[in-house]
């Protein structure tokens, strides 16, 4: 069971959720063992109700401009997970607090490699100089693609909502750089302001990189356009 006890202290812009884990769900669970893919993230016994942190994985990486891969992150992600050590000397059992990451959502992925195909034919054409407008077929593709990030967009507000709205903390695993916009939406609802700190090798400011709306290179700005409550941008 997870008990939740807010603190109502008016010195706090917000309640304090504070989690306290009772023993019953992890008492033949032993952390010096190895972790179970039985089990969920990181080998732990947890349920989404029990966790105090779910983790939402977005498989998707539609306009990466480089090369694909990152659509696996959640699933290389999980697996790698099972062999963290949960002892931490500055947070003594802080695993009992509760991890859990949710099931990679199949059709999210379906989606993302049907519309990664669509986007490398676009990029191979501009790369080799051609114009999108002039060519029906690609046209069409690009539409499509900007329908799709939309969608993702949409998908990952809904999802992070639901967990914010359970006070849950929560935390996204991409997938490409524009996975997050959803969820920045969703904080946006949460916090009358707030800052983004983004630790890249690019500002992901421009517009519509190579013609996709939603492109990994275009989340700050589509970020800075759409969510007011964003002050500043590190």
């Amino acid at each position: 069971m997870l008990s939740k006890v807010a603190n109502t202290n008016s010195s706090q812009p917000f309640p304090l959720l504070f989690y306290f884990c009772t023993m019953s769900n992890i008492t033949n669970f032993d952390p010096n063992s190895i972790g179970l893919k039985s089990n969920n993230i990181f080998g732990l016994p947890f349920s989404e109700d029990e966790a105090a942190l779910v983790l939402l994985p977005v498989p998707w990486e539609v306009t990466v401009s480089y090369r694909p891969g990152t659509a696996k992150g959640p699933e290389k992600i999980f697996n790698a997970a099972l062999q963290v050590d949960l002892y931490d000397p500055d947070v003594v059992d802080g695993w009992k607090k509760g991890f859990y990451m949710m099931p990679i959502d199949k059709n999210i992925r379906s989606k993302s490699d049907y519309l990664r195909q669509c986007a490398e034919l676009i990029i191979t054409n501009m790369a080799d100089g051609g114009d999108i407008a002039q060519n029906t077929h690609l046209a069409q593709k690009l539409k499509e693609i900007n329908e799709g990030g939309k969608m993702l967009a949409d998908w990952v507000y809904e999802m992070t909502k639901e967990l914010l709205n359970e006070n849950k903390k929560v935390g996204l695993i991409g997938g490409d750089h524009s996975t997050p916009l959803g969820f920045i939406k969703a904080l946006a609802e949460v916090h009358d302001d707030f800052c983004i700190l983004q630790i890249d090798a690019h500002a992901d400011l421009r517009i519509a990189y190579e013609g996709f709306t939603y492109s990994h290179a275009s989340i700050m700005y589509n970020v800075l356009q759409q969510v007011p409550q964003v002050k500043k941008l590190v």
